[in-house]
């Protein structure tokens, strides 16, 4: 049965607290991107203030989150995240505190930058907990169930915050996205798992890059979520701003249907073959999206890339924890945070100038290119594949 895989990942000890807390902690990324924009441009009456805001915050948390992962690693996870909580809390204070008095563009800017810098790192030592919480057997499962709840908050969390506009402000949502950010990384913080012992050892620095398999997976990553900033620009290019959520909401219902199935899969492929073909499949619907002008056509597509896309990551987040020895695991997951992070940051800018050059078409048609391109890397990747399950 399709739930079978799941039930087995969630009798793991400690999982089910796990999976609530890492809700709880995730559904604040795509709330407080919405909320901090919308409270930004009524702050300053700017949309460009907003958007080099929300810039300043993605940049500083992509730079510090291999650095937060190597500490993890270092130090452990509980007295690390237990630090990044009381920075980050900080962090939120001030830039509440600036949106409420209305202080200069500059002011939240350096808030913003410092609020994503401190964020924890919770994201990479729950991925880096998965081997150790469930058999390897159920790995695929473990890491397909993470992506399912990774990409259902980027689908409830917008929701949630439009649902709240009717009854507070855009500064208190913001200052509820802390509280719900707090809580959810404590409960990580005090979980079972966070509390194992670390292995602490000096070791290089940018090791984990050092480990070439591990580099060019993070790449291939990087080159993924390059094309979903293509398919957001792609959106805002194709059609109006309305239908172009319409569009993202279907992709991401998509990547939820996919990591499920996935999961759900008793005779999985392998992490290699599996990589290959859903990069290809991808690049498909990449090709098809630039041959339509259709609305709901082209939502099938948003929706079925989802499906694909859902299912790749799942597979890129196995893979990186297959490929990273287990003393890096931590950091390597903050590197993969940073390369998400880069791709999708380079791809809203490069595949934004495009559009205006070229429109929608080329857009698609140069993502597919990129998704080719990943096929081809995936081609040279060296990855153990986990026991099937029985």
């Amino acid at each position: 049965m399709v739930g079978e895989s799941y039930a087995a990942v969630l009798r793991g000890d400690g999982v089910v607290r796990l999976v609530i807390a890492t809700s709880i902690s995730r559904m604040t990324t795509s709330m407080l991107s919405l909320s901090l924009l919308i409270a930004v441009s009524k702050s300053t009456g700017s949309v460009v203030d907003a958007g080099a805001v929300l810039f300043a915050h993605a940049v500083s948390l992509a730079l510090v989150a291999p650095a937060a992962g190597r500490l993890v690693d270092r130090f452990g996870s509980r007295p690390t995240l237990f630090v990044f909580v009381g920075f980050h809390t900080l962090s939120y204070v001030t830039v509440v505190f600036a949106l409420v008095h209305q202080l200069p563009a500059a002011y939240l800017l350096l808030a913003a930058a410092a609020l994503g810098a401190t964020t924890p790192p919770s994201g990479s030592v729950v991925r880096a907990s998965w081997p150790h919480l469930v058999p390897e057997s159920n790995l695929s499962s473990a890491y397909a169930l993470d992506t399912v709840i990774n990409s259902s908050t980027f689908i409830f969390g917008p929701i949630l915050v439009g649902a709240l506009l009717y009854v507070m402000p855009p500064n208190m949502i913001v200052g509820s996205c802390a509280v719900a950010k707090v809580v959810g990384d404590m409960l990580i913080a005090n979980s079972p798992m966070a509390r194992r012992a670390t292995e602490r050892r000096p070791r290089r620095l940018f090791s984990v890059l050092a480990n070439a398999p591990l580099a060019l997976l993070l790449a291939i990553v990087a080159l993924d979520t390059f094309t979903i900033g293509a398919m957001q620009v792609g959106a805002v290019a194709s059609v109006t701003a309305t239908l172009a959520g319409v569009l993202l909401g279907g992709f991401a219902a998509g990547e939820v249907f996919g990591g499920i199935f996935y999961g759900a899969l008793r005779a999985q492929p392998s992490v290699k073959r599996g990589m290959i073909a859903f990069h290809l499949v991808t690049a498909c619907f990449f090709i098809l999206m630039s041959m339509t002008s259709n609305h709901w056509l082209l939502l099938l597509l948003y929706l079925g890339a989802g499906v694909f896309s859902g299912a790749r990551d799942a597979l890129g987040q196995l893979a990186v924890g297959l490929s990273a020895r287990p003393e890096d695991r931590t950091e390597a997951f903050g590197w993969l945070t940073s390369f998400m992070w880069a791709g999708y940051g380079l791809g809203t800018l490069l595949f934004g100038s495009l559009g205006e050059g070229w429109g929608a078409s080329a857009i698609y048609l140069a993502a597919a290119a990129v998704s080719t391109t990943a096929v081809i890397a995936t081609c040279w990747l060296k990855i153990v594949n986990p026991q099937p399950k029985e």
